[in-house]
């Protein structure tokens, strides 16, 4: 089997800490005491030419000095001795190393040391954790190189990647029922990336379920390529990622491009690789957990046991807030509850089961079985609190993990309030299997998650549209290619050949060729300027509609060629029931996306737009539809038919395939208003915007 690029960093059979330090507090000196207490099954080198030994182990002048070569550079030194350093270590053998500064230097000059170290890397192909970062650890071979004071800590199922330094610190320091295989802090990966560390994970027989804080991806193609082998290994990844907020600098010309940020095909990307995404680092580590225990959950919904009917309705309502269901409970479970609980108690999920002290482990270990073990439920919630000391609650706390090994179906405990006292109990429940979530609404939300994972586990294949003829393809990349712009009409020539309905429409350059075409179309029909250099003519009042015979039309064209100039398209009044938009963009790091939103001004007023990153089926379309403010629109309102759902979704699919087949070639695409109605749907404006260099 071949060897794992990134083995001699966090399975380093031997770790060198340059910089070492006899003096406690400093980054020489805990890197040295964090190499030796890991249990790495091999040497430990401190080298700093001022010792002897540091914490009862050798030190050593310079790298040349060592006895053997050391595997793992850990560059504990300051940033203008970093370059030297790495330089030594390559030349003596090391096959990996870590940079724990920012790798900044005042007054340098280019390319600027940062670029230096990177090309250094690069050219001696070694895996390199930093610049600016904590390190990592790896639990599972005792390999740490890193400044952060790590205890002794047990190895676990989570592969956690954090661009925080602050985060790593509080989650591999903070809370021993989170337990890592490995955990690391790549900073600004000179050479080693998010990516990497995500494939490395996937490798790992242990990992269960992979964290990531992240800021950015800085290869986005390798980052889909390791989720790939994320789902293809059934491992969920969980992230929460920062900077949300940021808008793309760029200028667009169209609606979709100007609304498009970067969060938003981060946002694509997790929804067609399954990623759960996080808002908080409670929910993240709420999330973390449960998916440690049970990655996989079975067919069903969420069951609950409470020790509070108040409490119970609160987390009812955070169900529903959060979309997430509780299990409909046939008759016989009905029954085996309403036998164990006290007269006056309700036999209904979720259950409040608490009638006072007498037999409270026997009621509630049956609750939870009957739940359970009911065909209906995927996983049972039991919402207690514990307090420090307290044998009720210390007992109650245990009922799940029992249930859970008596009936073979997910249970876990989850607290009301996050606030506990009782770690040393809720540690020893992780450690014998049973996941806790820490707060009532961060537990819906990882219970969300969970489902969430699940379904787009049993997503079918994407099955996007055909492209259209190579012939086709041929001409329109020509055509995109010569640099000039493309009107209305030929925007609209493009999306047809790709499948995307659109209205009929005939550009004239008179009066008497706008009565021509408005007579062959029937009326009512839409006259719009079509001079060049016009994106948005409704701005510059150059759209006439709903013009019902030949005097309305000789008007309305008189008006915009007086003002704007004599080219005008003319086209059939479309007819339905919803506006909507549909759009591409093309990301910076991902590329082309399909954006479906809201459509005429709505889409601004509403900001009610999501993206898909091709390839796109009507599955996809289908889901993505469903997730609009608009959507009920969707099912018609105040007598009106729904719209033909079918159809809508074809014309999404159909402009995913046109992004991905010219994708390289396209700025952007502006389809709005999109008119959706119970026969169908016609796109009624458009815009295609070539790319400047094509």
């Amino acid at each position: 089997m071949t060897e794992h690029a990134l083995r001699p960093l966090l399975e380093p059979r031997s770790i060198a800490v340059v910089g070492a330090s006899a003096r406690e507090g400093t980054l020489g000196h805990t890197s040295v005491q964090q190499a030796i207490i890991g249990g790495l099954n091999g040497p430990i080198y401190p080298i700093n030419p001022r010792y002897d030994s540091i914490l009862e182990t050798d030190c050593y002048a310079s790298y040349a000095e060592l006895p053997s070569p050391a595997e793992l550079a850990v560059l504990a030194v300051g940033n203008e001795r970093i370059e030297e350093q790495l330089c030594l270590a390559l030349e003596h053998g090391a096959k990996a190393a870590v940079i724990f500064t920012s790798a900044y230097l005042e007054n340098d000059e280019p390319p600027l040391l940062l670029e230096r170290l990177r090309s250094i890397a690069r050219e001696a192909g070694i895996p390199v954790c930093g610049a600016n970062c904590l390190g990592l650890a790896q639990f599972e071979v005792g390999a740490r190189a890193t400044w952060f004071g790590h205890g002794q800590l047990e190895a676990g199922p989570i592969s956690m990647i954090s661009h925080s330094g602050t985060a790593y610190f509080s989650l591999a320091g903070l809370d021993p029922r989170m337990r890592y295989n490995f955990i690391v802090s790549p900073g600004q990966e000179l050479v080693t990336t998010t990516a990497d560390y995500i494939d490395y994970a996937v490798g790992l027989d242990s990992t269960r379920v992979i964290g990531i804080l992240m800021e950015a991806i800085r290869d986005p193609e390798g980052f889909i390529a390791a989720l790939d082998k994320a789902n293809e290994r059934n491992i969920p990844v969980v992230a929460l990622k920062v900077g949300q907020t940021e808008l793309s600098a760029r200028l667009a010309q169209s609606h979709s491009g100007a609304l498009a940020g970067n969060d938003a095909a981060y946002e694509a990307v997790f929804e067609h690789c399954g990623v759960q995404r996080v808002q908080s680092m409670d929910e993240l580590s709420a999330t973390l957990a449960l998916f440690a225990a049970y990655p996989k959950l079975g067919p069903g919904k969420l069951a609950a046991v409470h020790d509070s009917g108040g409490l119970r309705g609160m987390v009812i309502d955070l169900a529903h807030h959060n979309g997430v269901a509780f299990a409909d409970i046939n008759q016989q479970t009905t029954d085996k509850l309403a036998a164990t609980l006290a007269y006056g108690l309700p036999a209904v999920n979720p259950v409040d089961a608490w009638s006072g002290f007498a037999d409270f482990e026997g009621i509630f270990g049956n609750c939870l079985d009957a739940l359970s073990t009911d065909p209906n439920t995927a996983l049972t919630l039991m919402f207690t609190d514990v307090a420090e000391g307290d044998t009720v609650s210390s007992r109650l706390c245990e009922l799940p993990l029992l249930s859970s090994q008596r009936t073979g179906k997910p249970c876990a405990l989850a607290l009301n309030w996050s606030r506990q006292a009782s770690m040393e109990k809720l540690s020893e429940l992780t450690r014998r299997g049973m996941p806790i979530l820490d707060g009532a609404e961060n537990a819906i939300r990882a219970v969300k998650h969970a489902f969430d994972y699940r379904d787009f586990r049993q997503r079918a294949p994407v099955a996007a549209p055909a492209a259209p003829p190579g012939i086709v393809i041929d001409r329109w990349r020509s055509r995109l290619r010569d640099g000039r712009s493309l009107d209305e009409a030929e925007s609209a020539a493009l999306l047809g050949d790709f499948g995307v309905p659109v209205v009929a429409n005939e550009v004239v350059s008179d009066i008497e060729g706008a009565v021509l075409a408005a007579a062959h179309f029937s009326y009512p029909v839409v006259l719009k300027t079509a001079m060049p250099d016009i994106a948005h003519k409704s701005d510059v009042d150059g759209v006439k509609a709903g013009l019902a015979d030949e005097a309305a039309v000789r008007k309305a064209y008189t008006d915009i060629a007086s003002r704007l100039g004599p080219r005008v398209l003319v086209s059939p009044m479309a007819t339905g029931t919803v506006e909507l938009a549909l759009g591409v963009v093309v990301d910076e790091q991902f590329g082309p996306l399909v954006m479906i939103g809201a459509g005429g001004v709505l889409i601004e007023v509403l900001s009610d737009r999501r993206f898909i990153l091709p390839p796109v089926d009507t599955a996809a379309a289908q889901r993505t539809l469903a997730k609009l403010k608009v959507a009920p629109l969707l099912d018609g309102v105040r007598g009106s038919q729904p719209v033909d759902r079918i159809a809508l979704s074809q014309a999404v699919a159909c402009l995913g395939v046109m992004a991905s087949v010219l994708g390289d070639q396209l700025a952007e695409v502006d389809i709005n208003p999109l008119i959706a109605g119970p026969d169908g749907c016609v796109a009624v404006d458009a815009l295609v915007v070539q790319r400047a260099s094509c």
